[in-house]
């Protein structure tokens, strides 16, 4: 069990990521008109980023990031949990 939660676990951290980084690309000019913002985050927003007049700001949401990091984990988590069959020990 605890090697499934592990395993479970490694496989939301990169699903994790690689949800961030999709939702980032698509933020990006070619693939979408230009704007002077960026955020990222499913389906809470913990970073952000704009350009007004003459400067640069972005912040994090540390609420918010945590927030979706344990939202991915319980999903991914749990459908691995619930997906993967389980070791029976075969005694003959």
């Amino acid at each position: 069990m605890i090697k499934r939660v592990i395993l479970g676990t490694v496989l939301s951290i990169l699903i994790f990521f690689s949800v961030s980084f999709v939702d980032f690309l698509t933020q990006l000019p070619p693939i979408k008109a230009y704007r002077a913002d960026l955020r990222i985050g499913k389906p809470f927003n913990y970073f952000y980023e704009f350009y007004p007049r003459g400067g640069f700001n972005h912040g994090w949401n540390i609420a918010n990031l945590i927030l979706d990091s344990l939202i991915t984990w319980i999903i991914v988590t749990g459908f691995y949990i619930l997906l993967t069959p389980k070791n029976k020990e075969h005694t003959t």
